[in-house]
């Protein structure tokens, strides 16, 4: 449930779906204003994008399972050759229980996680961190209309993994334990901005840009059906339901990023009207 937040300080009126969240939750905010002028927004120092939303401008602020607890500074700014509107606010995180998940992989899939072929995944790594922390350059849509396939979840967010009695790391997605094949539908509208095959962790895979600092991304695919540069719209097929790369079985892993930290996605599918 949303509780929303109102603050104003004319000429700025800014609300906030929620002051107060879990680790990997988000919250929504609002600002409104009739006034012309520069408008920022800063969160715990950092710049992040406001976008048009009705008669205002809307942006996500994004906690992750590494958020740690307590306040977050929000710093909202309208700048006039003038005068200059300041709203200062903050959200508050609270400390969320991750469980423990232990993974049994078959020797087929054990070089995904052993010292081999350690260079090439470090590069994988980071052309996917590139293109996950690159700014958004068009606007889509910021909420989703569908889940991108049935709602059989087998893995949820944060959860530590755990192999061969030690930790891997913690989960940064959600898995959904649906059969091979089944079609994997893009929740809202977005751009391909990464379509790619063979990865050793992530398999097949597909990552779209929804705008607003917003992707989602899509992993272990038995077939892609977009490239690069693809526009899709809500339920527009991105692929099928596989098990290439770090799987255990057929599966979607499916992660949701904003601004490059990593949020919990079934908290965003969820969410359908947070203003």
């Amino acid at each position: 449930m949303f509780s929303l937040i109102c603050l104003l300080a004319a000429p700025l009126e800014v609300r906030l779906s929620s002051d107060t969240l879990e680790q990997g939750e988000i919250c929504y905010l609002f600002v409104e204003t009739q006034e012309h002028g520069l408008l920022s927004l800063s969160y715990r120092g950092e710049p992040y994008p406001l976008n048009p939303w009705g008669e205002g401008f809307a942006a996500l602020i994004p906690t992750s399972y590494k958020t740690t607890p307590g306040r977050k500074a929000i710093h909202i700014t309208l700048t006039q050759s003038w005068n200059q509107d300041v709203v200062d606010t903050a959200i508050y995180v609270t400390a969320r229980d991750f469980r423990k998940s232990v993974i049994t992989l078959p020797s087929s899939k054990r070089g995904t996680i052993d010292t081999t072929r350690q260079r090439r995944k470090q590069e994988e790594y980071k052309t996917v961190v590139e293109v996950i922390n690159a700014p958004s350059e068009e606007y889509y849509a910021i909420l989703p209309e569908i889940f991108p396939c049935p709602k059989k979840i087998s893995g949820t967010y944060g959860d530590e993994r755990w192999t061969g009695g030690r930790k891997l790391w913690h989960h940064s997605g959600l898995d959904f334990a649906v059969p091979e094949r089944t079609p994997i539908l893009a929740p809202c509208a977005g751009c391909v901005v990464m379509a790619r095959d063979a990865f050793i962790r992530q398999g097949s895979f597909v990552i779209l840009d929804h705008g607003a600092g917003l992707k989602s991304l899509y992993y272990h695919m038995s077939a892609r059906n977009v490239e690069d540069g693809d526009v899709v719209q809500t339920g527009d097929t991105l692929g099928f339901v596989g098990s290439t790369g770090l799987a255990t079985g057929p599966h979607l892993h499916m992660s949701v990023y904003i601004n490059g930290i990593a949020v919990d996605p079934l908290f965003w599918l969820e969410q359908k009207e947070p203003f």
